[in-house]
């Protein structure tokens, strides 16, 4: 992540969920007409189960599809206040006086590979959980390493100095996920 003059996080995958959320949509829908097809062919048994799947998958999707879509991907300083650019394109501002909490965890990598800039040693995949009068927001990941930590914390202490600023480091292969 490259820290610009007013930039305080982007994340690595800014796009939206439609095309992704389109395909698992006709994915339900194929297996589906896949179960209707074995009804009108005798075989209940596995139709009801090609129903049961389809119905599970479109839950599964449904859900992380909502979980993902409060995300934010993108927070700047604009007019005095923050900035921020959810998953679902919806850009929402906030007063920087009402930030009360930004929180920052990154999760290394468990490998070194000297030709991979992503994959040296201290880099890996960080979120930002920051509380704003009281409400939560949390970010997609965004690729990290030690030194732009160390950088995006202090930038964070002086954008929002009342604001309690804190990290938690984890060692190892979590890298790239955003729970």
């Amino acid at each position: 992540m490259r820290l610009e003059d007013d930039l305080l996080w982007e994340s690595n995958n800014r796009s939206g969920w439609g095309l992704r959320w389109l395909r698992h949509v006709t994915a339900a829908a194929v297996l589906a007409g896949f179960g209707g097809l074995l009804w009108l062919g005798g075989e209940r048994f596995i139709c009801v189960a090609a129903f049961c799947g389809a119905a599970v998958y479109a839950i599964w999707v449904t859900v992380h599809w909502l979980r993902d879509r409060r995300r934010f991907v993108r927070v700047t300083v604009a007019n005095g206040g923050l900035r921020m650019q959810h998953v679902s394109g919806r850009t929402t501002d906030h007063d920087l006086r009402m930030v009360t909490r930004a929180h920052i965890t990154h999760r290394g990598h468990s490998y070194d590979d000297a030709n991979d800039r992503q994959k040296l040693a201290g880099a890996g995949s960080a979120t930002l959980r920051l509380q704003i009068a009281g409400r939560r927001f949390t970010s997609r990941w965004a690729g990290l390493d030690s030194a732009e930590l160390d950088r995006l914390q202090e930038t964070w202490r002086a954008t929002c100095p009342e604001a309690a600023i804190d990290s938690t480091c984890i060692p190892g292969q979590f890298a790239g996920y955003s729970y």
